[in-house]
């Protein structure tokens, strides 16, 4: 599969993006997503070549196979080497939720590192914002927590339909 004629590759991010991942999900976490979706929607144990899930996620191989293997670690999708080998996903789409993809592959989420070790900080005492970076950690977990590979699947055919209706109207 050539998949050079559409595949235009990401802006990698910037230096100054870089020094600041607490707040902001990386390529590789947004690679790990496009890969997991793109697994899940097909039939539950079907095995994907590299390089098809590589272009259909325009994910360079490069990343792909950092990704994957983090995925894999954390038990999210299994490889097979060989002719017939690829990538799989393991377990059901509706019980891996997008804080496991993201987590596998940027490890915890943090809002900012004074919530990494709770009650560590020197300042959460006097600190006026703690709390609320507290809250909005919780909340950032707790939506992360609700969105399930399989409704990401679900919202993903929906729009292919969508873009699919609109292109025959034309």
């Amino acid at each position: 599969m050539d998949c050079a004629l559409w595949y235009k590759p990401a802006k990698l991010v910037d230096q100054e993006e870089q020094e600041s991942p607490l707040m902001q999900l990386t390529l590789k976490g947004d690679y790990a997503v496009r890969v997991i979706v793109d697994l899940a929607a097909q039939p539950a144990g079907a095995t994907v070549r590299s390089v098809e899930l590589g272009c259909r996620t325009a994910v360079p191989q490069a990343y792909l196979s950092k990704v994957v293997q983090a995925l894999a670690h954390a038990g999210l999708v299994r490889t097979q080497r060989g002719t017939r080998g690829g990538i799989a996903l393991l377990g059901e789409p509706g019980a891996i939720t997008l804080r496991q993809v993201i987590e596998a592959v940027e490890g915890p989420i943090y809002l900012n590192r004074c919530l990494i070790r709770p009650g560590q900080c020197p300042r959460d005492s006097f600190c006026p914002v703690h709390p609320v970076w507290a809250r909005i950690q919780a909340m950032v977990t707790r939506e992360l927590d609700s969105v399930r590979v399989g409704d990401l699947v679900g919202a993903s055919r929906q729009l292919a339909l969508t873009k699919k209706r609109e292109a025959a109207s034309c």
